[in-house]
């Protein structure tokens, strides 16, 4: 084995380099993250054997024992606000109000709303409802994919109390709640929703100038299947009203503050349990659909919808350990904590590059916690609530970049092309999140 620090360090880059190639090259991210970690493995301080068969699984088993029930608990919750058709819902309610025109704005807010109430599979509830009210206002597909992917990056990822995975990850490692830094959560959510919609503005104002409109899909390319929330699978299950459909997102937001802010419960703890009261109040308010769902299938079906994606965090968190078993990385995170920049800056840099080398924000910020958490949390210099903000607002960033696997999943599944989409997937999910999350920066450099 390679125990020298120049020749460890060799191997976590070829690693690191192996593993985004293999993201880049459709291999599914888990496997990217295991043959990455062989690879790191060969400079680790206690030999290969003992990185990949105690530091890589150990790291899996973690992961999952602190973050399983959350997986498990989202995965029912948004099995059901799907099947019963909420989202629908939502769309057709805004778009009713508002006009046909105003529909790239009504996609933009479901998905808002959907991530709002933590719902990570939000994608395949909006997607089917998009080409017929693309369709309806005569614009361009691409333009819809850009609406749906405009929300996730400020609200999973700025808004205070929200109880998406991205905001609960760092409450374990940091000691903080749901509620870090709420001023400077609110800034950020403002100047990126502003941006946004200026953004959304200005490409369908170009559409209408060059007379692009709806074009139906030729079928070409490679396609993800959208979950059929037509009612199809389960029998004819009618779009329920919009009250049904916004009651569970505020509800939702409710418990969770109760629980945690409350009755002082830990975050995990507080949005499991709030998503399992949620999840009741929907089959309770939807009877009819429930029935034809069954509540055997909503259990069984979502509890396991979302265990892929854990397993996928798992094995990056997984990698992250190995890594840290590496003989350089004990020598190199000293350098790199004590490059004089301000903490809070180094942080940003940091997170924004291993996200972007995981091509995944949550895969990136489990990591960067696994890593640097401990580290920067007992900087007396640092605060928590200020980190935990920056982390999540930056771990969106660079892991749009071409080689992400939800990119290809999101263009695949509107039935676009990179040529046609990924300038709006760049400015929504890169660029934008890249001036807000500096914007976090700077005010934690000024008044945290």
């Amino acid at each position: 084995m390679v125990t020298s620090v120049a020749g460890s360090a060799a191997f976590l880059l070829i690693g690191l380099v192996v593993f985004i190639i293999l993201c880049f090259k459709g291999f599914h991210t888990a496997l990217a993250a295991f043959i990455g970690a062989c690879i790191v493995g060969i400079g680790a301080s206690d030999g290969w054997i003992s990185a990949i068969f105690t530091s890589f699984p150990t790291g899996v088993g973690t992961f999952i024992v602190n973050n399983s029930m959350v997986f498990f608990s989202s995965g029912v919750f948004a099995f059901v606000m799907r099947e019963t058709r909420t989202g629908d819902s939502m769309a057709h309610t805004i778009v009713e109000k508002f006009g046909v025109q105003f529909s790239p704005y009504a996609i933009f807010v479901v998905s808002a709303l959907l991530q709002l109430a933590g719902i990570n599979m939000y994608l395949f509830i909006v997607a089917p409802i998009v080409f017929s009210l693309m369709k309806e206002a005569d614009l361009p597909i691409n333009i819809g994919y850009a609406a749906c992917i405009a929300a996730p990056p400020i609200v999973s990822f700025t808004l205070p109390g929200v109880t998406a995975l991205p905001n609960v990850l760092p409450t374990t490692y940091l000691g903080t709640t749901l509620y870090a830094a709420p001023g400077m959560s609110l800034t950020c959510s403002a100047v990126g929703i502003v941006l946004c919609l200026i953004y959304l503005h200005y490409i369908i104002a170009k559409a209408r100038k060059n007379g692009e409109g709806y074009v139906e899909p030729d079928g070409g390319g490679t396609e993800v299947a959208a979950v059929d929330v037509t009612g199809g699978q389960f029998g004819d299950i009618p779009i329920p009203s919009f009250a049904k459909s916004i009651f569970p997102v505020i509800e939702i937001l409710v418990l969770a503050f109760i629980f945690q802010m409350g009755l002082k419960l830990a975050a995990m703890t507080a949005v499991c349990f709030s998503m399992w009261i949620t999840t009741a109040t929907v089959m309770i308010l939807n009877r009819e659909a429930t029935k034809k769902i069954t509540v055997k299938t909503i259990l069984s079906r979502g509890w396991m919808d979302l265990a892929p994606f854990m397993v996928m965090a798992a094995c990056v968190y997984g990698f992250g350990q190995v890594t840290q078993a590496s003989a350089c990385f004990e020598p190199l995170q000293k350098m790199f904590l004590n490059i004089h920049v301000n903490p809070y800056f180094s942080a940003w840099l940091s997170i924004a590059l291993i996200a972007g080398l995981c091509a995944d924000g949550i895969g990136g910020l489990i990591l960067w916690l696994s890593t640097f958490g401990s580290a920067y949390a007992a900087n007396p210099a640092v605060n928590n609530g200020a980190l935990h903000r920056i982390l999540v607002c930056t771990s969106t960033t660079l892991d749009s970049l071409p080689h992400s696997a939800q990119v290809a999943t999101g263009i695949a599944m509107f039935k676009t092309t990179y040529k046609e989409s990924y300038i709006h997937s760049f400015i929504l999910t890169v660029l934008i999140p890249i001036i807000f999350s500096l914007l976090a920066v700077a005010i934690a450099i000024l008044f945290y």
